[in-house]
């Protein structure tokens, strides 16, 4: 499969909401735009002023503006972002602004912090991440509140019981562009009921981490020109995968682990599958949430025939 299968990122958009547990997420859109060679737009939404308040105090909602233009620009300068970005302040809801915006942008990927104002909102996302997670069609990258450094460990988390081969395609293209030279391919499994009947525990596990590892080397030869100087390694486990994984990721050290985020049926594959916002929310590492152009097509194709 080519990398013409992914969207390309000629754009990005971050979100920074002026706090500490904004720098990881600004940084690192940083780091990407500059691997990818894209444009940067860095975005501030402000909170809006009520009628009330406007017609009491006339102008306060302007002034609210005209203050986060200039603690953007000082947020910008004390993080070391030159003038390659450029600086976005709007009002209203986080989310549907910032949504709007990469619309009017075209932006082919966001980057958010994984904490927003208000600390822990929804487990360990931020209510805003959260929420651009879900309703985005791009691609999400949920970074980590502080920047640890060059991202130089990457992995993917793959479910080898169905077709991936476009997650791991964007996870060695990310790796190759950050000059990463190996991909930790995450895989884990559960042991079906019944197993018992035929084999023991150990024979069970056995075979079905065999017949996973033949998938996953299938999947490898099939993507393997796509960044040639990457190698794939394989990483396997028993357990369920909504806690295994994210494990796998801290015993593997992992920077940034890639995923993709749709479900199985076709109205809701431009969501979040239910086993990737477990991982997604447990990791302790920025995560790459991969949102495919071909199924979201495939998603609004499926919204339209239960329109007709």
């Amino acid at each position: 499969m080519p990398t013409d299968s992914l969207r390309q990122v000629r754009t990005i958009l971050v979100g920074s909401g002026l706090t500490p547990e904004s720098i990881g997420g600004v940084v690192t859109a940083q780091l990407l735009a500059r691997c990818y060679g894209a444009a940067l737009h860095l975005v501030h939404v402000v909170e809006p002023v009520s009628e009330v308040a406007e017609r009491a105090i006339p102008g306060l909602a302007e002034k609210h503006v005209e203050q986060a233009e200039e603690e953007l620009r000082l947020f910008c300068r004390s993080h070391g972002l030159g003038e390659g970005v450029t600086l976005h302040v709007l009002r209203g809801d986080p989310e549907s602004e910032i949504l709007s915006l990469r619309a009017r942008l075209h932006a082919d990927l966001v980057v958010v912090g994984r904490y927003g104002k208000g600390g822990l909102k929804r487990g360990r996302l931020g209510s805003v991440a959260d929420r651009l997670l879900r309703a985005s069609p791009v691609s999400v990258v949920v970074a980590l509140p502080e920047f640890r450094g060059e991202i130089q460990r990457v992995g993917m988390a793959c479910d080898l019981h169905a077709d991936n081969d476009e997650f791991l395609i964007r996870a060695v293209e990310v790796a190759s562009r950050l000059g990463v030279p190996e991909v930790v391919l995450l895989g884990s499994y559960e042991v079906p009921s019944g197993y018992h009947m035929v084999l023991t525990w150990e024979e069970a596990c056995e075979k079905i981490a065999h017949a996973l590892r033949e998938r996953a080397d299938e999947m490898i030869a099939r993507v393997a020109r796509v960044a040639p100087g990457v190698a794939v390694r394989v990483r396997i486990e028993e357990g369920l995968p909504a806690s295994r994984i994210p494990a796998l990721a801290l015993e593997e050290r992992l920077d940034l682990l890639v995923l993709g985020t749709h479900t199985r049926t076709a109205p809701a594959q431009v969501l979040l599958g239910r086993i990737s916002e477990k991982i997604i929310d447990a990791a302790g590492c920025s995560i790459w949430a991969e949102k495919s152009p071909k199924r979201f097509q495939g998603f609004i194709e499926a919204l339209g025939r239960l329109l007709d």
